[in-house]
């Protein structure tokens, strides 16, 4: 993984309230790393749990991390209710899946439910309007970018690239969280794996595939990416915004 996301994580894991026993539960927790992470902080006494509905993602996170008895992975839709009893946990932590989810409110009046009194939130979002990448083609970068940003792909229910800029608003319309907004900006110098930029901009050759951009616009554009990566000049960026709260 990315040295800098690494960073990023852990600047995430810092904002947790550990406590002795604590019970976590990680929405969007994909193959499970962020829980496996996580647990490495607390004692024998807490509890972790993760829900992805994507049932690959689940089963490589029971392969992965299964053997930790205090975690567990569950497959589950979340345009239904979160499957646990009122006041269950201490801590309900996401990360890059709110934007996917249709009934946002729903969903954080879920975890209000599920939260112990004065639980604590953190749901950290990147805002995908916020991607930075140099090159010599400032109106073609944008293109790609903003085309990338706003493509609904086939697993998500819904789409916002402004998520990240817009978690302070969708847990102050819920009325149901007192909390603030850090942020943490993660940047690449270096064009190559594992670096999330190079992720990225690789991914971005989906586009082209999919008849959204032109195979030789994709092409100049990593042409000029690699030309700068070269003579060390490649630059990637990205916002990370963090919702840190507790139950109201």
């Amino acid at each position: 993984m990315d040295p800098n996301n690494i960073r990023m994580r852990e600047f995430i894991y810092s904002l947790i309230d550990i406590k002795p026993n604590i019970t976590i539960l990680d929405l969007g927790c994909g193959q499970g790393y962020d829980l496996f992470r996580i647990s490495e902080l607390l004692d024998d006494g807490s509890r972790l749990v993760g829900i992805d509905s994507m049932e690959n993602s689940i089963i490589k996170a029971k392969k992965n991390y299964g053997q930790d008895v205090r975690i567990n992975f569950i497959n589950h839709n979340f345009a239904q209710d979160i499957p646990f009893n009122d006041d269950s946990f201490d801590l309900v932590i996401s990360n890059n899946m709110l934007e996917c989810i249709k009934d946002k409110q729903h969903l954080l009046r879920e975890v209000h439910r599920v939260l112990k009194p004065e639980g604590q939130v953190i749901f950290a979002h990147f805002d995908w309007d916020s991607q930075l990448i140099d090159g010599d083609n400032k109106a073609l970068i944008r293109t790609i970018t903003q085309t990338f940003n706003d493509w609904k792909q086939d697993w998500m229910d819904d789409i916002d690239s402004w998520m990240g800029r817009r978690l302070w608003r969708t847990f102050q319309d819920s009325r149901l969280f007192t909390g603030k907004i850090e942020t943490h900006v993660l940047t690449n110098t270096k064009f190559e794996e594992p670096y999330y930029g190079h992720m990225m901009i690789r991914d971005f050759e989906s586009l082209v595939r999919r008849d959204m951009l032109k195979a030789e616009d994709y092409k100049g554009f990593l042409d000029n990416v690699e030309i700068l990566n070269k003579s060390d000049q490649f630059f990637y960026s990205i916002t990370m915004y963090i919702y840190v709260g507790a139950k109201s």
